[in-house]
């Protein structure tokens, strides 16, 4: 997992380098001028992450002849490797640098954990991170117009006009390493835990490692994770011998080859493989997200929780490899005195004929309270007066805002009225923008809940009035928020000096962590987050 910010004043920066997202799919021309083409309203139309000057340098940089590439083709430049030997090019990345960790030219992500295969890797991974290592790199003056720039050292310094530079390390602390967890082939994260998907609790950068969280203007982030699917026919981490899969393996002497025909069981058979999908990265990514200072009265010691939706408008099927509409975490635990930051998006331009209920192709989600995690019907009023539920908002008008998601309800219309409007069609009265019920009005699919404050004890249940569809899919969520002293009592601390005497309680503390760590969306997990110190950054 990596991220790269920059300062949200954009004003000053060159506009080949500003991080957006753009008003269109297609992909940024490799052209300077048309890179940074503008909309009528003054938007710049194509997306950008890496730089444009990056990706010249990567275009123009020779790839790592040492890499393992089977039988494949593969072109001259960085820009080519073993599963993108045609040199495609997605974005202003780096093809070499997509495809390969650690990374051994510059680049401007930076790392925030890695998984490993086996924890024995972590030490290499960790020292090479470009959080704590420099990288080097070649420039040749003048350019040789059809020669690609030297890789390596030893290979510039022999160049006409090669000079060999270093760019500093980030100056962050190095990334977390931790041992892969189990995953099911082909369903995204899918892991041993019930009911939960694998996952890891990230902190957020503050100013201690990007001046721009400080400043009124922010950051611009973006998240991108990388997962790597092998399996031993290709050693791409030196378990045997020590030894990993290179370019001494290459072409005749490559342990795969494209759909070969071999002898099992005294019977010929054919196996589909192809050598540049045998062991290759995938890749997602975030759009661009905020990071801004605190409001006044937070210190930086307060415990903010991000809240947020996830999945698409669909069916199970629809959705696939996705996921449906849910709440995620799905099941928050805090404690008294922490802040839960409710805020979550989404798009207007979903498949036209995905399932879903309200304007067609839009994403809208709203918060209601249940008075229990099998209720499928929010608490009324009357429920509500009865005060046998302890309520998460107990404003009225925070509720109400939760519920309807800014919409303008003056424009909203009522059910009869809906049904005259459009000619006494049920379903174009679902689809009328005035369907304030099916939150058809919210001008976007963003919506800012802002940061509350957790004051009371208890579990609160809550669902999504429009998407949680009870015979087939749900969008329901819970937070529960308990009583844990942030200090240790002073016979907390007496009892911890007695040392010997509970050597084997915090030996089964130690691993109650480590399993914590890799399972953070557990019990004991919980149990963890609310420690003071280090303990409670799980």
């Amino acid at each position: 997992m990596q991220y790269m910010c920059q300062s949200g004043d954009t004003s000053t920066l060159d506009p080949l380098t500003i991080m957006r997202d753009g008003t269109t799919t297609n992909t940024i021309p490799n052209n300077a001028a048309q890179a940074v083409q503008t909309d009528g309203n003054g938007n710049y139309v194509y997306g950008m992450h890496e730089s444009y000057y990056y990706y010249q340098n990567c275009s123009t940089r020779e790839r790592n002849k040492g890499l393992f590439t089977a039988d494949q083709n593969v072109g001259n430049d960085a820009t080519a490797t073993r599963q993108n030997p045609n040199a495609n090019r997605y974005g202003y990345e780096c093809q070499e640098e997509r495809d390969y960790y650690p990374y051994w030219a510059p680049s401007p992500w930076k790392d925030i954990v890695v998984f490993a295969n086996s924890q024995a890797n972590c030490a290499l991974y960790v020292s090479q991170s470009q959080n704590v290592a420099p990288k080097g790199y070649c420039t040749v003056t003048p350019a040789q117009a059809g020669q690609a720039v030297p890789s390596t050292q030893a290979e510039c310094l022999t160049k006409t006009g090669g000079v060999w530079n270093v760019a500093p390390a980030h100056g962050i602390p190095p990334p977390d390493c931790q041992q892969a967890p189990w995953s099911r082939d082909n369903h995204l994260g899918d892991g041993l835990a019930a009911g939960s998907t694998n996952g890891y609790n990230w902190t957020l950068p503050t100013a201690d490692t990007e001046d721009c969280a400080s400043s009124a203007s922010g950051c611009n982030c973006v998240l991108r994770i990388r997962y790597n699917i092998s399996n031993a026919n290709i050693d791409g981490w030196g378990l045997q011998d020590g030894k990993f899969t290179d370019a001494s393996d290459n072409n005749a002497n490559s342990p795969i080859t494209t759909d070969p025909i071999q002898l099992a069981n005294g019977k010929n058979v054919s196996l589909a493989v192809n050598t540049a999908q045998y062991g290759r990265t995938f890749q997602d990514r975030s759009y661009i997200f905020k990071i801004i200072p605190r409001d006044n009265g937070l210190t930086a010691d307060d415990k903010i929780y991000n809240l947020g939706v996830r999945g698409k408008r669909g069916n199970i099927v629809q959705t696939f490899p996705a996921t449906e509409y849910d709440y995620v975490p799905k099941a928050l635990t805090t404690n008294v005195g922490d802040y839960i930051h409710f805020q979550w998006t989404g798009c207007d331009t979903n498949p036209a004929n995905n399932d879903g209920e309200g304007k067609a192709q839009t994403d809208r989600s709203n918060l209601v309270q249940v008075a229990n995690a099998n209720m499928n019907t929010p608490m009324t009023d009357a429920d509500i007066a009865a005060g046998t539920t302890p309520m998460l908002f107990s404003d009225p008008q925070v509720r109400a805002q939760f519920t309807y998601i800014g919409q303008d309800e003056t424009t909203c219309l009522n059910y009869d009225q809906l049904l005259a409007a459009n000619g006494n069609n049920a379903n174009n009265a679902e689809q009328d923008v005035r369907n304030c019920m099916k939150l058809n009005a919210a001008p976007t699919g963003f919506f800012n809940g802002g940061v509350v404050k957790m004051s009371q004890t208890g579990t609160y249940h809550f669902m999504n009035t429009r998407n949680n569809n009870f015979s087939n899919r749900t969008q329901k969520g819970s937070i529960t928020v308990v009583d844990v002293p942030k200090t240790l009592p002073k016979y907390g601390v007496a009892l911890i000096v007695i040392g010997a005497a509970i050597v084997g309680v915090a030996a089964a503390g130690a691993g109650g962590f480590v399993y914590a760590k890799k399972n953070p969306y557990s019990g004991i997990a919980n149990v963890y987050r609310k420690m003071p110190g280090p303990l409670g950054r799980i």
